[in-house]
């Protein structure tokens, strides 16, 4: 089987030993001639479907010759090789042919240059199809970005280093006008060759101000002129929404504030009618048990003052709570002949924990300086908080007091006090260890939780 390329060819010749020579040469030349003679214009038309590879046209012939086949290729538009064959008109001919389109003009008697003719027809064919096919992407790539710019929400625009506009797209209607009135950071790109990100505010034509984001980038066409890009998003809703935004929070935070002022106010309150109802009883258990809970509302109302004044609401400083709170302890005691040491990590708790820490404290704490020292007996309570790998949280107060009774089952009182440790120790999901070697150890563990 031949390995020579395949050539379609469509011969338009009244005399076939002229036609088979020009199939010999085309042989002879490296090519496998599939071809059809013709003599007529109905013939000829019948097969230009499928395309030939070329078209070899003697100049004259009785029904049809050369310049109507050429005429009637180009009415169709199609793009195939002409090579007129022929030896009977000179070289005005040919130059004339030439000029109403034809590839090129072989003479019968020169039938040598047919095979390189027709390699040089179909090299130029070649070239010019890849030049259409690259004209037609670039088009439509060209189309494609003019059509995507026209539709960005986005300002697109180039500048020149003089701030002559170059290019702008019509982004939002404003176009070339929005493009002039963004220039501030233009220099600065140009002098710098670093891109920018600003925020520039304009007014519009129709007297509307805009808040604007704009990136601005240097690049080079290919003259090698340096050219400013810059893209421009509208983002005058966004800041408005931001404005509104920043203003409900706070909103937020300013009535957030006062529910924790007036929380605190009518703790306070509460606390000074406890105290005031203390100050009417003669039952001493009953005094103590007033006094008991007038602290337990202390240690929430100074729980709320503190979130009051923090500047993060949402997650306070407990060891700042734990150190205010244990001195308020000491002084309603009168304990000065016990001691305070405190060892505070700062740890930050949201409300949902500070308050069951808070009481949790107040009672170890009020638990140690009510049974810890009998007599006139002096010590000392150590008040710790630690966070621990995992925000795992410790909060641990230890005397050197006289330690548990030998029959108290591990804890030093059954008292509501203590009952309220283990309820809130287990509303925190932590776990309670009371321990007593020369003292007492009250440690309350558990996982700290994360702010959203």
């Amino acid at each position: 089987m031949s390995q020579n390329p395949v050539l379609r060819v469509l011969i338009l010749e009244d005399r076939p030993p002229d036609a088979g020579l020009m199939l010999h040469e085309l042989r002879s030349s490296g090519f496998d001639p599939q071809w059809q003679r013709v003599e007529t214009e109905p013939d000829f038309l019948a097969h230009l479907t499928p395309p030939p590879d070329v078209i070899l046209a003697n100049y004259s012939m009785p029904e049809l010759d050369a310049p109507r086949a050429l005429q009637l290729l180009e009415e169709r538009g199609m793009n195939v090789p002409f090579i007129v064959v022929s030896g009977t008109t000179g070289e005005d001919g040919a130059i004339a042919m030439i000029r109403q389109g034809a590839t090129d003009y072989v003479l019968k008697d020169r039938l040598a240059r047919l095979g390189p003719a027709v390699k040089h027809a179909l090299m130029e064919t070649e070239l010019r199809r890849q030049k259409g096919r690259a004209e037609d992407d670039l088009q439509a790539s060209e189309a494609r970005f003019l059509a995507f710019m026209r539709h960005s929400p986005a300002l697109a625009f180039i500048k020149d280093e003089s701030g002559r506009i170059v290019y702008v797209n019509n982004a939002s209607g404003h176009g070339v006008d929005a493009a002039a009135l963004i220039h501030a950071g233009d220099a600065s790109v140009f002098e710098s060759s670093e891109p920018s990100r600003t925020i520039e505010e304009v007014t519009t034509a129709g007297g509307q101000v805009r808040q604007l984001l704009c990136f601005r980038f240097l690049f080079h066409d290919a003259a090698g002129r340096r050219l400013l890009g810059g893209v421009s998003v509208d983002i005058t809703d966004q800041k408005a929404a931001e404005r509104a935004l920043f203003e409900a929070l706070a909103a937020k935070d300013v009535l957030l504030r006062e529910v924790h002022h007036r929380v605190k106010n009518n703790l306070q309150i509460i606390s000074s009618l406890l105290y005031m109802q203390t100050e009417l009883l003669t039952d001493i258990p009953a005094r103590q048990a007033l006094r008991d809970a007038q602290r337990r509302v202390q240690s929430m109302s100074l729980i709320h003052e503190q979130m009051y004044g923090h500047k993060d609401m949402e997650e306070v400083d407990f060891g700042e709570y734990a150190r205010r709170l244990a001195r308020d302890l000491f002084d309603s005691f009168g304990a000065g002949r016990v001691d305070l040491r405190l060892a505070l990590d700062p740890v930050s708790l949201a409300m949902d924990q500070m308050i069951p820490c808070g009481l949790i404290l107040n009672e170890l704490i009020t638990n140690s300086l009510k049974y810890a020292f009998p007599g006139e007996r002096a010590g000392e309570i150590l008040v710790s908080l630690r966070c621990q790998e995992g925000d795992a949280v410790a909060l641990a107060v230890a005397d050197n007091g006289v330690g548990l009774p030998p029959d108290c089952g591990g804890k030093r009182s059954e008292s509501l006090g203590m009952r309220i440790v283990q309820i809130l120790t287990e509303q925190l999901d932590g776990s309670f260890v009371q321990q007593s070697a020369g003292g007492v150890t009250s440690t309350v563990t558990f996982t700290r939780l994360r702010k959203l």
